[in-house]
């Protein structure tokens, strides 16, 4: 959630875990902003991104686990559908899609600075 402490305006969040994970979710990662969550992955489809046992079987999801480990991060309980990947995607005002990401495997995360530059373009 590094964007939204930058002071990066209308950055929203979508689970897929239910609505009572919200409260824990802020807690743990102190974001601030709006949270929704949709378990029946209406909204993960739609952005088309990847969801099955298959994108935990890529050399780089074994990569970022290993490279997460080593710096110190454990994962907590898993809230929501485990094999649901996700991904950002950021709309300009009129709905032009700017940027998408679909992350491939747990740990392929779009960088922040991508994020940010597009959203500043937004």
């Amino acid at each position: 959630m590094q964007l939204h402490r930058a002071g990066i305006p209308n950055l929203v969040v979508v689970g897929n875990g239910a609505p009572m994970f919200i409260a824990g979710f802020r807690e743990t990662t102190g974001f601030t902003g709006p949270i929704y969550t949709d378990p029946s992955l209406e909204v993960y489809k739609a952005a088309q991104l990847k969801r099955g046992l298959g994108t935990f079987m890529k050399l780089g999801a074994v990569k970022a686990t290993v490279g997460s480990v080593a710096r110190g991060f454990r994962q907590g309980r898993t809230q929501g559908d485990a094999t649901q990947q996700g991904g950002v995607i950021v709309i300009a005002r009129d709905g032009r899609v700017l940027y998408h990401h679909i992350s491939e495997y747990p740990g392929d995360n779009a960088s922040p600075d991508d994020i940010r530059s597009h959203m500043l373009a937004a």
